[in-house]
């Protein structure tokens, strides 16, 4: 989802200085469309019976038929059950656990389902020696990584869930000097009341994603949008006046102008979306170009950048997101046994973390081509990611969790789902200027400045789940040939509503999403 100009601008003034300092479920989720006037639904609850805990992104599907869902982070899960039988059998997998197949009529509208782990003894599944080592198993998902995840030319049929929560703990804006006429002491100090001191965003988004293995391609990634929900501000007219009045600033420029943000011996250019919109080429033959949204709309190349840019995760190179493949060093790692995961046997292999490791986890690792099925993992207790308080900045990477599925199709391993969330807290104190310039052929010229004092501490929280429901490759031509539309309508509500998703059949909402409603800001 994207932030608003002015929370956005703040936060992107830690990350310049933090990046520069380093060189010196709430979740809806919607399954298939029903077609159907009924909507009735079957809920319940998955837990692991020794435990009692819930067990997050179980598969549920009904024997026969098209028709599934999967529980949501906290175990719930709601299936549409119109013109099913009460003979009709739910399957309930888990991987890890044994299969459960249980009747609808055995299931009461609201029911715990309960499923018993299944960890087998090694001697079981493995014939000749003894039981390798845990250490030199994991050593092997990256040496077969290329081989177990090919990438393939394909269309999914994707849920995504986000959600995003900022807490200013404290901000204070204290105004320097000011060249802008719009921008003075009184405007900032409107800024300084009217933001947000808590801001909550949840965006559901049901489409087809397009994807080409030809990296040569100018795009390996489109999105036909079916359905997007985001929970909005019921009441955001100050703060949509305020940024008006800085959008008008920062769109006044010409030809060789651009804006910087600058702190101390820190800054960076600003990028100019709309500029890059205008550059756009347009062939003479098509139609006029509508270069504003609608307040419903959304630019819709952007958020195929940002679904691209979050598909990343899954590729596991980034050393840091999965350090505990990449420096298997800092870690211990314990074979506890062995399962068997659509008819393949995989190792169960739980690791913690020495004195350099940051997580805490199990992953399920196939026994013959040692691909990564399945990873649940944490921060360690007291492990924080990146933790930096230099130049009036403070900034900690508090919270990480991840969870990654993959299916084999074939001798292929293929992306199920994965949910990842990140959270930090961060504080500025620092003199930040805002300068207009023109460029020049030996020293840029400024033209208007703005230099505010600005002193803030907030926490962030930010996660994703992304849900693969119905999937297929494809031919390359059929990629190429599809067309992905300029802009993708979203549906702004400001508390969920059971009737945005009557006639699909839903994964169900946490009770905090339920209970959530969008204050005004005051």
């Amino acid at each position: 989802m994207q932030k608003r100009f002015l929370l956005s601008t703040l936060i992107t003034l830690i990350s310049i200085v933090v990046g520069n300092s380093q060189t010196t479920q709430d979740s809806v989720s919607i399954a298939v469309n029903e077609n159907s006037d009924s909507a009735e639904e079957l809920k319940g609850l998955v837990l692991d019976m020794d435990k009692q805990t819930a067990l997050p992104y179980a598969n549920i599907y009904v024997l026969h038929k098209n028709k599934g869902t999967i529980s949501n982070e906290k175990g719930h899960f709601s299936i549409n059950i119109a013109g099913l039988d009460k003979t009709d059998t739910l399957r309930f997998q888990y991987i890890g656990y044994k299969t459960k197949n249980i009747t609808i009529g055995q299931l009461d509208t609201s029911s715990f389902v309960y499923l018993k782990e299944n960890i087998i003894n090694l001697s079981e599944i493995l014939v000749f020696g003894s039981n390798p080592d845990a250490k030199s198993i994991v050593k092997k998902v990256l040496e077969n990584k290329d081989s177990n995840y090919r990438k393939t030319t394909s269309k999914n049929l994707v849920f995504v869930r986000e959600r995003d929560i900022t807490e200013f703990d404290e901000i204070n804006f204290n105004l320097k000097k000011s060249s802008i006429t719009q921008l003075d002491k009184e405007m900032i100090a409107l800024v300084e009341e009217k933001i947000p001191r808590q801001t909550i965003s949840y965006t559901d988004f049901l489409g087809n994603i397009y994807q080409s293995k030809n990296q040569d391609d100018s795009v390996t990634l489109k999105v036909d949008p079916l359905r997007t929900v985001s929970l909005k501000e019921k009441d955001m007219s100050d703060l949509d006046q305020i940024e008006r009045v800085f959008e008008d600033v920062f769109k006044d420029i010409k030809d060789e102008e651009y804006w910087k943000v600058k702190s101390g011996i820190f800054s960076q250019k600003i990028e100019d979306e709309n500029e890059e919109q205008k550059n756009d080429s347009i062939s003479e033959n098509d139609e006029p170009r509508k270069d504003t949204l609608n307040e419903n709309e959304r630019w819709l190349k952007y958020y195929s950048r940002s679904i691209n840019y979050r598909l990343k995760y899954t590729l596991m190179n980034d050393k840091d997101e999965w350090e505990f493949l990449h420096k298997t060093g800092k870690y211990d790692y314990t074979l506890v046994g062995g399962t068997r995961v659509n008819g393949e046997d995989v190792y169960i292999i739980d690791f913690t973390p020495r004195s350099g490791g940051r997580y805490i986890g199990r992953m399920y690792i196939s026994i013959n081509t040692f691909a990564l099925v399945r990873a649940d993992y944490e921060y360690g207790k007291e492990k924080v990611g990146r933790d930096i308080h230099l130049f009036g900045i403070g900034y900690t990477e508090n919270q990480f969790s991840g969870s990654i599925y993959f299916e084999k199709k074939d001798d292929n391993y293929v992306l199920k789902y994965f949910s990842k969330k990140t959270g930090f807290s961060a504080s500025f104190d620092r003199n930040v200027s805002l300068l207009k310039k023109r460029k020049r052929f030996l020293f840029d010229k400024k033209l208007n400045e703005i230099k505010v004092g600005i002193d803030m501490s907030m926490d962030i929280e930010e996660s994703t789940e992304y849900l693969i429901l119905d999937g297929k490759d494809i031919p390359h031509k059929q990629f190429a040939d599809f067309e992905q539309k300029e802009r993708m309508e979203i549906i702004y509500v400001v508390q969920f509503d059971d009737n945005l998703w009557k006639g699909y059949s839903i994964l169900e909402p946490t009770k905090q999403m339920r209970e959530y409603k969008k204050q005004e800001v005051k």
